[in-house]
């Protein structure tokens, strides 16, 4: 046998095994690839669906953790009206560690990315106040309208993901208004700001000459 393939006809042989055995070998990986792009695409699917409930969660309990916070009235020490103190702990976003928010698409990623910046934001702008100045810096009002809008915007957040993956949250009392809430809250504030703004009216005089008569 071994001196078969010592003449010519083996050895032409064997150069024809090799070849068609490469072949083999090529036509094999292709496939194998072929089958990889094949899975890997329902693979990400199952990534992107699993991150999209678990950041849907995550920010739920942040929107109920700004909820609470927004409600929560502080308790002053009566010897120190400076010294005070919340029942509830500040709201804490804990989003999935390590998270392929690319998952998401650039649009969807870069808003989760986006709304942990403002949360964070926010919390380093409180920190920011003098307490001890008058009204506390506005540091309550400011607390208020802070968790308010960040809850209202993770909210959208949430009926976003679930829309673009079809998903949905486990369901809440029918007493558990938080859309509700939050819009009342927001609509006062936004109110008062306007209220601020409106210039006095009234028959206070002034020292201006009016550019246009008045009517008859």
């Amino acid at each position: 046998m071994i001196d078969f393939f010592g003449t010519t006809q083996g050895s032409m042989t064997l150069g024809a095994l090799i070849g068609a055995g490469s072949f083999a070998l090529g036509s094999a990986s292709r496939s194998i690839h072929k089958l990889g792009v094949l899975v890997r695409p329902g693979q990400t699917n199952r990534n992107a669906r699993s991150l999209a409930m678990r950041t849907m969660l995550a920010l739920d309990d942040y929107v109920g953790a700004a909820y609470a916070a927004v409600h929560d009235r502080p308790e002053f020490n009566p010897m120190d009206q400076e010294e005070f103190a919340f029942h509830l702990p500040e709201p804490v976003l804990i989003l999935p560690d390590d998270a392929d928010w690319q998952l998401f698409g650039a649009d969807l990623g870069e808003e989760i990315l986006w709304f942990s910046n403002r949360v964070s934001n926010h919390e380093n702008a409180l920190e920011s106040l003098d307490l001890s100045k008058p009204a506390h810096d506005g540091f309550f009002e400011r607390r208020i309208e802070g968790y308010a809008r960040l809850a209202a915007r993770a909210m959208d957040l949430i009926a976003r993901i679930s829309s673009e993956f079809d998903l949905t949250l486990p369901e809440k009392p029918d007493y558990y208004r938080q859309a509700e809430g939050l819009a009342k809250i927001l609509h006062g504030l936004d109110k008062a700001t306007a209220n601020k703004l409106q210039p006095a009216t009234g028959n206070a005089t002034t020292n201006v000459t009016p550019l246009f008569p008045k009517s008859v």
